[in-house]
């Protein structure tokens, strides 16, 4: 039911995003890890990237293509760890352009 499905558009994937918080939640896979996105927005920036893939990694956020327009993550969690927000993700973690979530 939350499972992401990056071909869908930004806004419907952020809309899901925010209608799953905080049960059962929106998730999306990683480095063979469920990720759940707490929290996202809407951007218009378009790119020839697939779907999924991350477009921009700045050490404060980074946003996912879609099948229309490009999410920003604001806040995830990675299993085993706490609810976080995005740029402290990125402290400990090393995400880089062009990673693909899968569905």
């Amino acid at each position: 039911m939350g499972n992401i499905d990056w071909n869908a558009s930004a806004e419907a994937i952020e809309r899901l995003i925010r209608g799953l918080n905080s049960w059962p939640s929106a998730y999306t896979h990683w480095e063979n890890k469920v990720v759940k996105i707490w929290s996202a927005k809407v951007s218009k920036e378009q790119t020839k990237a697939q779907p999924g893939t991350v477009t921009d990694v700045t050490k404060d956020s980074f946003s996912v293509q879609t099948g229309d327009g490009t999410l920003i993550v604001q806040e995830l969690q990675i299993p085993g760890k706490k609810r976080m927000k995005t740029d402290a993700f990125l402290r400990g973690y090393h995400l880089e352009e062009g990673t693909l979530f899968h569905s």
